[in-house]
């Protein structure tokens, strides 16, 4: 086997090889004295047919193998011998080849970068500290009472008010013609929620049950059907029942309606909880405050098929925001699109082998029983479906690793903020609450359309 380098600049390396028409023959009659200790052939005892019989029945399925056993096996020597850390696999092809000549392949690479040594301890980042007061519980308590309301039948005569729920058949029509979806019975629906599209539920407000009438309302322009979008329409709707929410009081009787043994140990579970539920976005604040010192310190060269992958991924994320009507992309050009995803994609490849190389230098592993949390956390996503998504992970188990990734991240992230000085900085909930975190590489939202049914 020869190799020939034809280049080496930046992160790119590329061969050229050649293997010799003798040892691909060599491969062959090899592959051919293994397969012929399997195989039956009439006429011959197994392990004795002739190898021209062998050549003429399995040669090119066996010649096949053994090229692509050979390609593989040349992009294996060239990392080994060259000391190389590949970014992503090797781009190996067949550049000549006529049966019963020689091989040749050209094979390209991106290496992995050299990541700059960082002295963490010299990194100050600010942490947020928080108090959960009587205000947070309060209103989580008062958010709990109204899920846990009951509803209570009005008079025959009472009118619908907003707040209440009105229990109806509708028919939507676009001119004469009815349309997908639009058509339900015995439907509950809370006037004032802005579940349907505008100027539907206000024109229930006054009516009572019995009362049918036709309500019509434009889709929105920007409808997220777009047969649909813009179109006037008319529902014939049918109200059945009127409905009042009476949220329960929220005292000793209350706590203990929901299993708890009074308002205090109620009130003190709350507290708990919230407490786990902030301490999620103080990670996430740390872990932006940490990213953003990072980023200004390891100004590396990335692999651009590493940047490739995760820009088209982020635009592809994008896109298809984009065809559900749910980006705000402010007037911004594509051009200027595509650059801020772009700085967005270089920046999460470059500190994503950062934390890489951090947790290879400090030995950082996965444990399996990690791994089957990870998994476990997976299931739990499907309530009912859980013992599909571990089959699913015991028939994948490649897909098992792609959990390892972010376990791994987390764990180098957890290991840098052992040496950094961290700063702890008061701040109100409702800071903690905004929505400023690194993701950034998220297309931004902005509220959907309003569907005409739910």
């Amino acid at each position: 086997m020869k190799v020939t380098e034809v280049e080496n600049k930046g992160l790119k390396r590329a061969y050229d090889v050649v293997v010799t028409a003798d040892a691909i023959e060599k491969q062959i009659e090899k592959e051919l004295k293994r397969v012929s200790r399997n195989v039956k052939i009439p006429g011959f005892r197994p392990g004795k047919v002739p190898a021209a019989v062998l050549k003429q029945r399995y040669g090119k399925s066996v010649l096949g193998d053994v090229i692509q056993r050979t390609a593989n096996e040349a992009s294996e020597n060239i990392i080994k011998n060259n000391k190389l850390v590949p970014a992503l696999a090797p781009d190996v092809k067949i550049t000549d080849y006529q049966e019963g000549g020689d091989l040749a392949l050209s094979i390209a690479l991106e290496i992995m970068p050299d990541v700059p040594a960082i002295d963490y301890k010299k990194i100050t980042i600010e942490r947020p500290s928080f108090d959960v007061g009587d205000k947070e519980i309060d209103e989580a308590l008062e958010l709990l009472a109204k899920r846990n309301r009951q509803m209570t039948g009005k008079a025959k005569d009472a009118k619908a008010e907003a707040g209440d729920v009105v229990v109806i058949d509708f028919k939507g029509f676009i001119g004469d013609e009815a349309f997908p979806g639009g058509e339900a019975k015995g439907y509950s629906l809370e006037l004032g929620s802005g579940q349907f599209i505008p100027g539907f539920e206000d024109q229930l407000i006054g009516k009572k049950a019995g009362d049918s009438l036709d309500v019509n309302v434009p889709f929105p322009k920007d409808y997220h059907k777009a047969d649909l979008a813009g179109k006037k329409a008319k529902f014939e709707v049918t109200v059945h029942a009127i409905q009042t929410p009476k949220e329960p009081k929220v005292d000793e009787s209350f706590a203990k309606s929901i299993g708890m043994e009074n308002l205090k140990s109620l009130r003190d579970a709350i507290k708990q909880q919230l407490e786990n539920d902030y301490g999620a976005l103080v990670r996430n604040k740390l872990k932006k405050s940490l990213f953003d010192e990072l980023e200004g310190k390891c100004s590396f060269e990335v692999p651009e098929g590493m940047l490739s992958m995760e820009f088209d991924a982020i635009w592809q994320q994008y896109e298809d925001a984009k065809k559900r009507g749910g980006v705000d992309d402010e007037g911004k050009s594509e051009k200027e699109l595509e650059k801020e995803y772009k700085d967005i994609a270089s920046r999460r490849v470059r500190l994503g082998i950062l934390l890489s190389n951090t947790a290879r230098e400090q030995k950082i592993e996965v444990a399996q029983q990690e791994l089957l949390s990870a998994v476990q956390q997976q299931a739990s996503m499907y309530p009912g479906q859980e013992q599909k998504v571990f089959d699913f992970y015991k028939e994948n188990p490649q897909q098992v690793h792609e959990l390892r990734g972010p376990i791994l991240e987390e764990k180098a992230v957890d290991y840098i903020l052992t040496q950094v000085t961290i700063k702890d900085k008061k701040v109100d909930v409702e800071s903690l609450l905004s929505d400023d975190d690194e993701a950034a590489a998220k297309p931004k939202k902005k509220p959907a359309a309003k569907k005409a049914t739910s």
